[in-house]
């Protein structure tokens, strides 16, 4: 309980910097950054700390460090391109909107980080289980996904060619939000990993993966995106028929 209670008082710690930083100098360049630090430096610092450094262990730990690690860079250097966050254009100039945004990330990662420190700091056999292999094959399934989706969007983006156009190849011919299916699929993955060494209360930890996609299908992520694309786009006739044959998340087929 004790490793839990820091782990968030660091993630609060943090989370009011890049508040600061982003209501005072008017700059969305650190929010998302401050995001995937705050998981990359937990669960390091959390690591340090441990008695035992078994292998379960040591493979969670890079499991979350690596994601953060990647998608620190991805968001960095996409937000260094565009410059500004247009989902912050209302909210970057009021102190409370803002405030509240901020809050909600700091609540948000304390929620999904927690299974991980739960179990880092829990008895841990020195061998994979069986849930801890099908949640390691779940979340490098995710990993991927989530990895070449931003890829192809992100080289999609950059070219001149394709100015004006939505992105339709690759993954995102298979959904429309592939990078979102990836994070899900990559928190119940590391969900499943540390549910074998949850006991009692800790089993609350379940609400990490649920809270991800709730975040994901119904608040901040793909509602937002697909206003923003439907007022990009919806006058094309090609977007109406991709909206119409594509999943928004998970394939038609499935």
């Amino acid at each position: 309980m004790a490793t839990l209670f820091y782990a968030f008082l660091l993630i609060i710690f943090l989370n009011i910097l890049g508040f600061c930083w982003g209501f005072f100098r008017q700059s969305d360049k650190l929010t998302d950054l401050i995001y995937s630090l705050s998981f990359f430096v937990v669960t390091a610092i959390t690591f340090s700390y441990v008695q035992d450094f078994s292998f379960p262990k040591i493979l969670l730990a890079s499991m979350v460090c690596l994601w953060a690690v990647r998608l620190g860079a991805y968001l960095f250097q996409r937000i260094h391109k565009i410059k500004k966050d247009a989902r912050f254009d209302n909210m970057r100039p009021n102190f409370i909107r803002l405030l509240g945004f901020w809050i909600l990330q700091t609540v948000s990662i304390c929620i999904i980080v927690s299974p991980v420190i739960l179990f880092l700091g829990n008895d841990v056999s020195p061998s994979l289980s069986t849930f801890q292999i099908i949640g390691f094959v779940l979340w490098f399934t995710g990993f991927v996904v989530e990895t070449m989706a931003d890829y192809q969007k992100f080289t999609f983006k950059n070219n001149a060619k394709n100015e004006g156009k939505f992105m339709q190849s690759g993954l995102w011919q298979y959904s429309r939000h592939p990078n979102y299916l990836g994070e899900i699929f990559c928190w119940w993955g590391v969900f499943l990993f540390t549910s074998s060494s949850l006991v009692g209360w800790q089993w609350l930890g379940i609400l990490s993966p649920i809270w991800i996609m709730v975040l994901l299908l119904f608040v901040s992520g793909i509602p937002l995106l697909e206003k923003s694309a439907d007022v990009r786009y919806g006058h094309l006739d090609e977007y109406q028929t991709y909206k119409a044959k594509t999943g928004i998340l998970l394939p038609r087929t499935i």
